[in-house]
C-alpha cells in the first residue's frame, strides 16, 4: 500500500503510542528491515500464488489505514498496536481464507504473533463441526515473521504463500511461529473419559418459548399470536403438510422433519463475523422464515417440530471445541429410549443432493446417536442434568 509521507505521518500521530518505528523513506529500509514492496504488494504476491486468486468476487480487501486499523481492533483485538503499514484480504461467510501483512515496531512482533495465535484458535472454534474443511485450513495456518514484519496465512496451500512471502525479502523469511491450534494434553477429562464441560458463555443460549405457537397449533386459532410467531407457525404448518402423514410412525416423522430442516435451511454465516447473527437466527424464526440460523436456531426449530408432532424432545445447550464454543443440539425420546440429534452438524446443503427414495438416515452422522458418540465427537454438556442416550438402534422400529 503506497502512501505519501504526509498521510503516513498523520496516521502515526493520530494513533496512541505510535511515534516510533515508522517508515520515513525508502533509504531507511536497510535499517528498519522493510522490503522495497509495501504490505499490499506482499499480500498480492502471496495471493497470486494461490488458487483463491481466481475468486476475485469473493475477496474482501482492507487496504486503507482506517479500514486496516478497524480490522486489527475488531478481529485481532490489536486496538492499540503501533503499525506502520498493513493490508488484509479475506473471504466473509463460511470461508476461513485470510492473508494479512503488518509492519510493526520490531519489539511488537512477538506479542503480535501470540495474539494472532489466539485469533486462529478462536477462528478454528467458529468452524468446528459446522464446516470441517474450513476448520482444517486453520489447523495448517501459518504465522510468518521477518524482522519487523508479521504475516498471517490461512489458505489451501500455505507453503506456496510462504514461498511468495519470502521472495519479497532480500534475505528470505522463515516461519518462526507455526502455532498448534489445540495444544496437546491441554484438555481436562472427567473420570468416565469425557471432556470436562465449562460453559463458554460467548452467546446468549436462552431457549425459545414456543408455548403460544403450540397452543395455536392445537386449537387452530392463531389470533393471539404476534406477527413473528404467526409467521413461524405458518411456515411450520407448510413443512408438516409437505413431510408428515398420519400413518407415519414417530421415527418416520422425526426423520422426515430432520431431513427437511437439514436440506432446506442454511447456516447463518454472519455468526462468524464480528457483527454476529441476529437474535432471530437463534430462534425458529430464522430457519423457518429467513431460511437460515445458528445452532440454537436449528435445535429450537427441531424441538418445535417434535412438539407439534407430539414427540418428546429437549434442546441441550452445551459446548464444542473443548468447551471453547457454545453449541446446541437435541434429544428425542422414542419408545422409552433417548437419542441425540444434532441438525446443525448434519446440514446437507440442499434437497437436490438427496436421491429420490434414498434412506436419508444414512446421510447423517448425528441423527439418533448415543451420548457416548456425541462426547467422542467434540460435544460437551452438563452430563448430570441431561438424559443419557444409550440405545444403538437409532430409534428405527423393528421390521
Amino acid at each position: 500500500m503506497k502512501r505519501c509521507l504526509s498521510l503516513l505521518l498523520a496516521l502515526v500521530l493520530l494513533l496512541p503510542g505510535c511515534g516510533r518505528g515508522t517508515k520515513e523513506d525508502e533509504s531507511a529500509s536497510q535499517d528498519t528491515g522493510l522490503p522495497s514492496q509495501d504490505a499490499e504488494t506482499i499480500v498480492r504476491a502471496m495471493l497470486s500464488s494461490l488458487e483463491e486468486d481466481g475468486e476475485a468476487d469473493a475477496l474482501v480487501w482492507y487496504l486503507e489505514p482506517l479500514d486496516v486499523g478497524a480490522y486489527l481492533a475488531d478481529f485481532y483485538d490489536l486496538e492499540d498496536l503501533c503499525w506502520a503499514d498493513g493490508a488484509v484480504v479475506r473471504m466473509d461467510g463460511a470461508r476461513a481464507f485470510e492473508l494479512a501483512v503488518l509492519f510493526l515496531d520490531e519489539w511488537d512482533v512477538g506479542p503480535t504473533a501470540e495474539v494472532l495465535q489466539q485469533y486462529l484458535l478462536d477462528r478454528r472454534g467458529s468452524f468446528t463441526g459446522y464446516f470441517p474443511d474450513q476448520a482444517a485450513l486453520l489447523d495448517d495456518a501459518l504465522i510468518l515473521t521477518e524482522r519487523n514484519c508479521v504475516a498471517l496465512i490461512v489458505c489451501e496451500d500455505p507453503d506456496a504463500a510462504k514461498s511468495a512471502f519470502e521472495t519479497c525479502f532480500d534475505e528470505g523469511a522463515s516461519a518462526v511461529w507455526a502455532p498448534a491450534v489445540l495444544p496437546s494434553g491441554s484438555e481436562e477429562r472427567s473420570q468416565d473419559g469425557r471432556l470436562t464441560y465449562v460453559c463458554p458463555g460467548k452467546d446468549d443460549m436462552a431457549l425459545f418459548d414456543d408455548s403460544a405457537i403450540l397452543a395455536a397449533w392445537e386449537s387452530g386459532d392463531d389470533s393471539a399470536l404476534s406477527k413473528d410467531d404467526r409467521a413461524v407457525l405458518d411456515a411450520a404448518e407448510r413443512v408438516f403438510e409437505e413431510c408428515v402423514t398420519p400413518e407415519m410412525s414417530d421415527y418416520d416423522k422425526e426423520l422426515a422433519l430432520y431431513t427437511w430442516l437439514t436440506t432446506h435451511v442454511v447456516y447463518d454465516y454472519s455468526h462468524h463475523e464480528k457483527k454476529g447473527a441476529p437474535r432471530t437466527a437463534y430462534e425458529p424464526y430464522g430457519p423457518l422464515v429467513d431460511g437460515k440460523g445458528v445452532c440454537l436456531g436449528f435445535a429450537e426449530t427441531f424441538r418445535l417440530f417434535m412438539d407439534m408432532a407430539e414427540i418428546e424432545c429437549i434442546t441441550v445447550t452445551g459446548a464444542a471445541f473443548q468447551s471453547r464454543e457454545d453449541h446446541a443440539w437435541n434429544m428425542v425420546e422414542l419408545d422409552g429410549e433417548w437419542y441425540c440429534a444434532d441438525p446443525t452438524w448434519d446440514l446437507i446443503g440442499g434437497a437436490d443432493r438427496v436421491p429420490e427414495g434414498f434412506d436419508t438416515s444414512k446421510l447423517f452422522s448425528y441423527f439418533n446417536v448415543t451420548s457416548d458418540w456425541m462426547a467422542q465427537t467434540d460435544h460437551q454438556w452438563d452430563y448430570e442434568d441431561v438424559p443419557e442416550a444409550t440405545a444403538e438402534d437409532h430409534g428405527r422400529p423393528e421390521g
